[in-house]
């Protein structure tokens, strides 16, 4: 199984495998305007041995993008 191969073993548990998956995240964020509430879908890598999970850039980058879209649309104080 190539895929097994090229796959990315768990830093915390040392024994699993990554996947990465699609995954729909739901957080509020503290800015000057007061909290905003998000919705982001965004690649997660999950230890199929552990359950941990992380992310990376292209993650965070996403999450950031949603926090200034809500900032964005919140009126001014």
């Amino acid at each position: 199984m190539p895929e097994l191969e090229n796959a990315k073993r768990c830093d915390f548990c040392k024994h699993g495998q990554l996947v990465k998956r699609e995954e729909q995240m739901a957080f509020r964020q503290w800015t000057d305007k007061g909290y905003l509430f998000c919705r982001v879908v965004v690649p997660v890598d999950v230890c199929e041995h552990c359950g941990s999970r992380g992310w990376d850039q292209a993650a965070e980058a996403l999450i950031e993008e949603a926090v200034r879209k809500e900032y964005e649309e919140l009126p001014r104080k």
